[in-house]
C-alpha cells in the first residue's frame, strides 16, 4: 500500500475542516433557535405576571368596593332607625 499524497492530505484537511465548519454552524443555528424559544418564554412569563398582577388588583378593588357598599348599607339602616 502506498503512502498518501500532499494532495490527499490537503483534500482530507480540507474535508475535515469543512464538516467542522458545518458541524460550528449547525451548533450556532441550534443555539440561536434556544436563544428565540428563552427570549419567548420570557415574553410568555412577563404577560403571565402582568395578568397575575391585574387580577390581584381588580380583586383588591372589588373588596374595596364592597367593604364600601357594606358600611355605606349599615350607615343607610343606622340613619333609618334613628329616623324612627
Amino acid at each position: 500500500m502506498s503512502s498518501p499524497t500532499l494532495s490527499d492530505i490537503s483534500q482530507n484537511d480540507a474535508d475535515v475542516l469543512k464538516k467542522q465548519q458545518q458541524e460550528m454552524q449547525q451548533r450556532h443555528k441550534e443555539k440561536q433557535q434556544l436563544l428565540v424559544q428563552l427570549e419567548e418564554a420570557a415574553k410568555l412569563r412577563r404577560a403571565e405576571c402582568a395578568a397575575q398582577k391585574a387580577r390581584r388588583e381588580a380583586e383588591e378593588k372589588a373588596q374595596e368596593e364592597a367593604e364600601r357598599q357594606r358600611v355605606a348599607e349599615k350607615e343607610r339602616k343606622r340613619r333609618m332607625i334613628e329616623y324612627l
